[in-house]
């Protein structure tokens, strides 16, 4: 099945196809908020798309509840440190819209009311030697990405696009052990909004169990931070125990449940939102 397609439209980004059934709108112009849900609500409905996921400042909620969509997750301070980010769904099958008992990441990791933690955990294995990755990197980082995953939400297996994505500014990092790569990851900061999302961690088969994915997540709070960064946050399959853990115990709060989202490791899957405020000295 081919890639799903990303484009501006009405001074927005989205991505949308049928490999992940669904339309992701990922940047939004607030002043042409009610001309875009009408479209791309016409566009779901023309293809037969199963679901509309938004990420919006909460300043225009109103219009898109008004429309029929929910909040699934909320990230405070998205914007700047200060505004918050609501993800929010609107679905148009029932089938859509059910999530798995076994998607409800927040009944393993309970977290009382209160402060998020400040000052990032040790990680409790050694630290390894953590490398930026260069676009001469490409091929070898989408074989590593093949390897873990059978399906993927954007072309990570394609070294024509990480080559692009790191280009364009975002930064890849990986752990190297036998001559080559052991472990990958990457920030995808926003400087304008000074937050960054925490994504396309593997980790291949024979390497796992080492504390790579903590530890490519430390040294990435520190760079992200010497950028300015105020705010990390990550979208995490739902059914991976292994990464939510490593998110929760390095200080992540829970912040909600994404519904059958994201076309990964072969299947329709339910994905987490964790977020965590970086602390300043």
């Amino acid at each position: 099945m081919p890639e799903d397609t990303i484009e501006h439209v009405q001074g927005a980004l989205i991505q949308h196809g049928h490999h992940n059934e669904r339309i992701y709108l990922m940047q939004l112009n607030p002043d042409r908020a009610e001309t875009l849900i009408a479209l791309i609500g016409d566009i779901a409905r023309e293809r037969a798309y199963g679901k509309i996921l938004a990420k919006i400042p909460a300043s225009v909620w109103h219009s898109f509840q008004s429309a029929g969509y929910e909040k699934e997750a909320v990230v405070p301070g998205f914007f700047g440190g200060r505004g918050d980010a609501f993800f929010i769904a609107k679905y148009f099958s029932q089938a859509r819209k059910s999530a798995r008992a076994e998607d409800r990441a927040l009944d393993w990791f309970p977290q009382p009311p209160g402060k998020a933690a400040e000052r990032f955990p040790q990680v409790s294995h050694p630290s390894p030697i953590i490398e930026s990755c260069q676009p001469q990197d490409a091929a070898d980082m989408s074989a590593v990405y093949r390897r873990v995953f059978r399906s993927y939400p954007f072309p990570i297996h394609q070294p024509a696009f990480l080559d692009r994505m790191m280009k364009a500014g975002h930064r890849y990092f990986c752990i190297r052990a036998d001559g080559g790569i052991a472990a990958l990851a990457a920030a995808e900061i926003d400087l304008p909004h000074r937050v960054a999302e925490m994504t396309d961690f593997a980790t291949l088969p024979g390497w796992r169990g080492r504390g790579f994915a903590a530890g490519l997540l430390k040294h990435m709070h520190g760079q992200v931070r010497k950028a300015g960064v105020r705010t990390t946050y990550t979208i995490a399959r739902a059914a991976s125990r292994g990464m939510n853990s490593v998110f929760s115990n390095c200080g992540y709060r829970y912040a909600g449940l994404l519904k059958n989202n994201s076309q990964i490791c072969g299947s329709i899957q339910s994905m987490t939102v964790w977020y965590q405020r970086l602390w300043f000295p």
